[in-house]
């Protein structure tokens, strides 16, 4: 039996935010301690995975020092 009729469930977080275009970003390392409660920007720079579904990313963190300012959201990706 293939293994998404085993499981037709599997995974329903991942498939409501993915088809609404909504990214998902997972098992986040590093010093994130060091941005909590502040005004952050992140942005993520993955592998060009050629028909990739995932992989691992570089995660960056934008800080505002005077925590006044938000870098616009730009154009949709999907």
């Amino acid at each position: 039996m293939d293994w998404k009729q085993a499981h037709p469930g599997w995974e329903p977080v991942h498939r409501i935010l993915f088809t609404s275009g909504i990214l998902g970003i997972e098992n986040v390392g590093g010093d994130l301690d060091a941005v909590t409660g502040t005004r952050a920007t992140f942005a993520f720079f993955p592998w060009n995975r050629d028909r990739g579904d995932g992989c691992i990313i570089r995660l960056v963190a934008m800080i505002d020092k005077s925590q006044g300012y938000g870098i616009e959201s730009g154009v949709s990706f999907a």
